[in-house]
């Protein structure tokens, strides 16, 4: 569970305020997010405060990941709280990313784990060079998919094309 703006502002030397285009920003944490969990196998879902907008609430998958934004008078924090309760019986563990100290506190009384949004910046980094590091090597050893798979396999398959 993530709180996007509080990652935005974190990740971004001045705040909120130093992102010229928030939906880009907002589109590319979304993306690492997205390539995060593709890598680890976790479902991320991310939330961002639409509390002073006169939006209606959204609530969306994208690219794997799911997407909310909360109500109009409804913050974040209060949308990750919720659904902490609401899925502490659904995943054995959860983990909400955020560096506000009462959200912090909130989700870890309602059994999740917490880390800093710093800390989810810095493991979406090594996620994505992990990433890097063996499409690297795969790249190296050829696309070929004889390359990847068993012999016994190879040989049944090459069997087949003989035919």
């Amino acid at each position: 569970m993530v709180d996007g703006y509080n990652v935005l502002a974190a990740g971004n030397p001045q705040g909120l305020r130093g992102i010229e285009d928030l939906e880009a920003a907002r589109d590319q944490l979304c993306d690492r997010l997205a390539g995060y969990r593709a890598y680890y196998g976790e479902d991320v879902a991310v939330v961002f405060d639409a509390y002073r907008t006169p939006n209606p609430a959204t609530d969306f998958e994208k690219s794997g990941i799911r997407v909310v934004f909360t109500d109009t008078g409804e913050t974040a924090d209060h949308r990750i709280e919720r659904l902490v309760y609401e899925l502490r019986d659904t995943y054995k563990e959860i983990t909400v990313a955020t560096s506000d100290s009462a959200e912090q506190q909130t989700a870890f009384g309602g059994g999740a784990l917490r880390i800093s949004a710093s800390e989810l910046i810095r493991r979406l980094g090594l996620a994505e060079r992990r990433i890097h590091n063996e499409t690297e090597k795969l790249g190296k050893q050829g696309n070929r998919v004889i390359d990847s798979i068993r012999q016994d396999v190879a040989t049944i398959l090459e069997k087949w094309r003989r035919q």
